[in-house]
């Protein structure tokens, strides 16, 4: 595929193009990374779409080819007349397994819901549409569940009032022995999300779950954290039971628009509203951006209320609280 772009202050256009006979692609998808800015492509492959240089990580797809993916930098840095090129995605070959799964599917998809929309009362509102593009697997000797998705999972969830569009990069659920049962103790996924209104007009009902949901979640926190506003926004932070002063182990430094992080300490307890209790460890610097994005996510392990906010709970990075 190949996408010709040209920006101006807060602008991109281009035209998305099939790398296989130069044809136009229509209804390719034109996002920013984890929020509800995006456009498609029309007709003739065209697309306009607004941007700032801060802005998360644009990403192009369209169904039978790679995705795009071009950081701000990448965008700033390109010409007029920039082109770029997308493999067509070929059929992988199945892998062939030394030992065999014994767990059946709906087992195995059982975990997976649970563990990806999360734990919480918003799950039982929001609905994986195309669960067959899932593949899954349990290894039996790692105890643990590995999915994959050929195609981008479509989510509608009613309590946000969001239809998401979420490429799975990685998911990994892993289980260990507990008072004689088999239990999940670590859940780790990454992947890239769209966000798009469910409904022309979003109801009152709707909006005030979207606050519920952003405050005390680890966006919040994030983006508190960036801005150093973590006491204004009723955040504490404690280090062995007993309440510390509330940057003592942040190493917090500028990186452009960025801040990256060093936590002084493995493992820092959290305290939102003097009731919900969450726990960040990271043995790693990262990076956070304006919108409250940490970088890399694997750097971090958050546990707690946090933890229980996943996909039925995501907002957008671009969200203002209503």
């Amino acid at each position: 595929m190949t996408a010709s772009t040209v920006h101006s202050q807060n602008r991109i256009s281009g035209t998305v193009l099939s790398a296989e006979d130069s044809t136009a692609i229509m209804g390719a998808s034109i996002y920013f990374d984890g929020t509800s800015i995006g456009v498609s492509s029309n007709q003739d492959g065209n697309f306009d779409i607004s941007f700032m240089d801060n802005n998360s990580a644009l990403i192009i797809t369209s169904l039978g080819y790679e995705a795009l993916v071009l950081d701000a930098s990448e965008i700033l840095k390109k010409s007029a007349n920039s082109k770029y090129y997308l493999p067509i995605k070929r059929e992988e070959l199945e892998t062939v397994y030394l030992e065999i799964d014994p767990w059946s599917r709906s087992r195995k998809l059982k975990h997976f819901r649970k563990e990806f929309l999360g734990r919480n009362y918003a799950k039982y509102n929001c609905k994986i549409v195309n669960e067959d593009a899932i593949k899954l697997r349990y290894s039996p000797s790692e105890k643990t569940i590995i999915a994959t998705a050929n195609e981008p999972l479509i989510i509608h969830n009613e309590y946000l009032g969001y239809a998401i569009r979420y490429r799975l990069a990685d998911f990994e659920l892993r289980f260990q022995m507990n008072g004689g049962l088999l239990l999940p103790y670590s859940t780790y996924f990454a992947g890239s999300a769209y966000f798009q209104p469910l409904k022309k007009k979003t109801g009152r009902r709707i909006l005030r779950n979207r606050d519920r949901s952003y405050y005390g979640s680890s966006l919040h926190f994030m983006c508190s954290l960036y801005k150093q506003k973590l006491e204004e926004n009723n955040f504490a932070i404690y280090h062995k039971r007993f309440q510390v002063p509330t940057y003592k182990f942040f190493n917090i430094s500028e990186e452009g628009k960025n801040r990256r992080i060093e936590l002084l300490e493995d493992d820092l307890n959290i305290l939102y509203d003097k009731t919900e209790q969450s726990a960040i460890v990271s043995k790693n610097s990262f990076t956070i951006d304006q919108f409250g994005n940490p970088s890399p996510p694997e750097a971090i392990l958050l546990k707690g209320i946090m933890s229980e906010k996943r996909i039925s709970e995501l907002l957008p990075l671009d969200y203002k609280i209503n």
